[in-house]
């Protein structure tokens, strides 16, 4: 018995937790991808040359792009970016590319919001 009871207890701990742990994922309100990041969520959108990262908290309300700094590395073409992202209007964060990001995007975007730390993984088009 106390062998059974170890092992239910053992899967319990060990089972994956919830992906929406913490609310349902929000509609991208600009059109681009929405991804957890941490206890907030993160809103990604490429057009063109043009990075803009949408900040939004559990509850889904918008962060101060005062509060949010940080970094988008994107992979166009095989080549790697590395974009700075400064405050923009509302909730947003934003920076340029080199080169206009065309078809399939890979992205990691790495952010300090309100002094801690949030990263998210963005697959998709440009």
């Amino acid at each position: 018995m106390k062998l059974v009871a170890a092992t239910l207890m053992m899967a319990l701990a060990t089972a994956p937790i919830p992906v929406f742990a913490h609310g349902e994922r929000p509609q991208p309100a600009h059109g681009g991808d929405m991804q957890d990041a941490q206890g907030v969520w993160v809103e990604l959108l490429v057009r063109g040359s043009d990075v803009t990262v949408y900040v939004v908290s559990e509850d889904h309300k918008p962060i101060p792009a005062q509060q949010i700094s940080g970094t988008a590395t994107v992979l166009i073409d095989g080549k790697s970016y590395k974009v700075d992202l400064s405050p923009g209007e509302a909730n947003s964060v934003q920076g340029k590319l080199p080169i206009p990001a065309t078809g399939k995007l890979v992205a990691t975007v790495a952010l300090k919001v309100g002094g801690k730390s949030a990263s998210a993984r963005f697959m998709g088009a440009a």
